[in-house]
């Protein structure tokens, strides 16, 4: 696979600028938009989202945009052939050896670029930055950082359907899990498990570095997974999502290896009608802080006030976190198109943690729930 053919550059770059031309807030509108991307991971995820590229890194490579739909991308022999592909006549694509002759080139090829250019601030080096600089040196730089955010948040239908084969993927995996749990297995072991079996099933690797944790471990929000070994009647909390075509799923489910506590049931059951509340009230209209003012009441109206200590959600896309957060401190606006997830959580250190994720799609209606996996409490393994 060389792109994905189905989408329309075109239609993304002027999905763009329509969105910088109603942001009041930018003074001036550029002619063009510049992206850059430095070695990995320092690549603008914004670049594929206008290329569609599906396979290379495309390290130490730039896109030039402009306001008429042309696209031009200026990169490396060894990218050459990716960009290539079957895009001819809907990018253009320069190929240089050495950072002086591409500069160049872009150079030549933008010599009508004369007023301003716009840079994605959130997912540009300062490297790359004055690279850009030195090649624009007569012009304004406006930063459109927001203004892509806001494009890349809404997906269109080729997005929508990559995130549900991510998800499906995702949720399948999870039927799965419950038989690889045995006392002795180790966090690192499980984890490698469930990111073969997304591979096999057709995902194309991690969208993040999973979080697998036992017992107390899932107390954790943020967990990398040890060799610690599963013991009867912990919690396990495995958090994880793969990509399809460069799109990431994600979702997190707890368990009870053995027999469930009283305790371990109550705290899964509220955290459980959380998850619920959070995910009807991904409305279109709806703002993501009163959506996580609503979650938070649920877990806050219980004993265990305060221990719900991260954000209910964020956006996803190319990026496992796109910008966009459905938290206390961020007003954003719920659109149709919009994929979010929903992930309520209650951690009590000396037992461990419950979060239960699912990634959501914004609808005209009701939320489109992607991640399908079961929601209900499962023991598995030894009841004694």
């Amino acid at each position: 696979m060389e792109a994905d053919f189905s989408l329309n550059p075109k239609k993304r770059v002027d999905k763009i600028f329509g969105e910088i031309d109603r942001d009041n807030r930018l003074i001036q509108k550029p002619d063009a938009i510049v992206l850059a991307n430095a070695l990995d991971p320092y690549v603008d995820l914004s670049f594929f989202y206008v290329t569609g590229y599906l396979d290379g890194l495309f390290e130490r490579t730039f896109l030039l945009a402009r306001r008429d739909g042309r696209i031009a991308v200026f990169t490396t022999p060894l990218e050459a052939g990716n960009a290539r592909g079957k895009r001819t006549g809907e990018i253009e694509v320069y190929s240089e050896n050495d950072d002086e002759a591409m500069r160049e080139r872009i150079k030549k090829v933008a010599s009508d670029v004369t007023k301003s250019v716009g840079v994605n601030s959130g997912e540009l080096t300062l490297e790359m930055f004055n690279s850009i600089k030195s090649i624009f040196q007569e012009v304004d730089f406006v930063d459109v950082k927001e203004p892509i955010r806001r494009a890349r948040a809404v997906k269109d239908t080729d997005e929508i359907n990559h995130m549900k084969k991510a998800c499906d993927i995702s949720s399948r995996v999870y039927r799965k899990i419950p038989e690889m749990l045995h006392e002795g297995l180790t966090e690192s072991e499980l984890a490698a498990e469930v990111a073969f079996e997304m591979q096999h099933s057709g995902g194309s690797g991690l969208a993040f570095g999973s979080i697998v944790a036992f017992g107390r471990n899932s107390a954790k929000q943020h967990y990398t997974p040890t060799n610690y070994k599963l013991r009867r009647n912990q919690l396990v909390i495995l958090d994880y999502g793969t990509r399809f075509k460069r799109y990431c799923s994600d979702i997190t489910r707890t368990l009870v290896f053995g027999k469930v506590s009283k305790e371990q049931r109550r705290i899964y059951n509220i955290v459980h009608e959380a998850n619920r509340v959070g995910v009807e009230n991904c409305l279109a209209e709806n703002n993501g802080k009163d959506v996580d003012a609503r979650v938070a009441s649920v877990i806050n109206s219980t004993e265990y006030r305060g221990k719900f200590i991260h954000s209910t959600g964020h956006s996803l896309g190319l990026s496992v976190h796109e910008g966009g957060f459905l938290s206390n401190t961020s007003d954003i606006r719920l659109e149709p198109g919009m994929v979010v997830t929903v992930e309520p959580g209650i951690y009590l250190p000396e037992l461990g943690g419950v979060r239960i994720e699912d990634t959501v799609l914004v609808t005209n209606s009701k939320p489109n729930v992607l991640t399908s996996a079961s929601r209900e409490l499962i023991e598995c393994g030894p009841r004694k």
